[in-house]
């Protein structure tokens, strides 16, 4: 293609064929109609081909412009097809994000998020990884998700993260439990019940470790690697499950209930991370923002949700 031709020029040619005129193309267009007829004779002096036959009572295609016109249109709409995917992208109506939890935040705070960002940006698609803290890291890293929350990300001169919101641990049992009669429960308590755990390596073993002491350090009966399977399992009778308050069931749940871990509180930071010094697309800000908004929502401007 000639260096000097221009959109504008291949616009006037082919709205001047649209409306069979260069009175109306100039109006399509909001040029003058001196200027469409210079555009196209221009277009024409660049190709060295008369691409319109005119006399004073027609205006048709010539044979090359017949020729030329089609793949001209295609051109024309793929530019502004694009153009409006990136106006689409700039203003997040559309795009695509991807983001990694933790279990307990996908199971219990992902889902109003996601919500409230599906009614504000309908076109943008999510998806939503429950993968292990240690996997989200290692996502971030390889930029196979644009977006993690987990806890204890630690000094990682590749993470960039922001403390999202801080929830507490208490001891989910059975409500015909002998410990469901009492106010609060203490770790040692709840080692001496048989506690059931999540799987070594998983941010809420992590924190529970941190936790125990003395007699609690003989380790859980039994491990589970979804907060979702250790319910069943106290639901089943199994044993007592301390969690974080994301990861509690209902207060409603008709077999289970949960006490306040005391002795000591123990407590989860969770945090909205992205990878450092790469900026997110138009999609992944908006969620971003959704997300700290959606948190805040749910427990406050203090970022803790405390079990009852």
């Amino acid at each position: 293609m000639p260096h000097n031709m221009d959109l504008r020029q291949l616009r006037a040619f082919v709205s001047v064929v649209q409306t069979g005129s260069f009175s109306r193309a100039a109006r399509a267009l909001g040029m003058s109609q001196s200027a469409v007829s210079q555009a196209v004779r221009q277009l024409e002096d660049e190709l060295n081909v008369r691409l319109l036959d005119r006399t004073t009572r027609s205006l048709q295609l010539s044979k090359i412009g017949s020729e030329f016109l089609p793949g001209i249109q295609r051109l024309l709409a793929d530019l502004d097809h694009q153009l409006q995917d990136l106006r689409d992208l700039r203003e997040y109506r559309r795009g695509h994000v991807t983001i990694a939890c933790v279990p307990s935040v996908a199971l219990r705070l992902m889902p109003g998020v996601l919500a409230a960002f599906q009614r504000e940006h309908p076109m943008v698609n999510v998806t939503l990884k429950e993968i292990s803290r240690h996997s989200i890291f290692g996502a971030l890293r390889s930029g196979d998700v644009e977006l993690g929350i987990a806890n204890m990300p630690g000094e990682d001169p590749e993470l960039d993260a922001r403390l999202l919101l801080t929830d507490t641990f208490a001891l989910v049992m059975r409500r015909d439990h002998a410990l469901a009669g009492q106010t609060s429960v203490t770790w040692q308590e709840a080692a001496t019940a048989g506690l059931i755990a999540m799987g070594v390596g998983t941010g809420i073993r992590l924190e529970m470790e941190r936790a125990m002491s003395g007699p609690a350090r003989s380790g859980p009966l039994y491990e589970a690697e979804h907060p979702a399977t250790l319910l069943a399992m106290v639901e089943a009778g199994v044993g007592v499950a301390p969690l974080p308050t994301l990861a509690l069931p209902a207060e409603s749940h008709p077999s289970l209930t949960f006490r306040s871990l005391v002795a000591p509180h123990v407590q989860r930071q969770l945090y909205l991370i992205k990878r450092a010094g790469r900026d997110l697309s138009p999609a992944g800000r908006a969620l971003y923002r959704g997300i700290i908004a959606g948190a805040q929502a749910r427990v406050g401007p203090d970022r803790e949700i405390v079990a009852p």
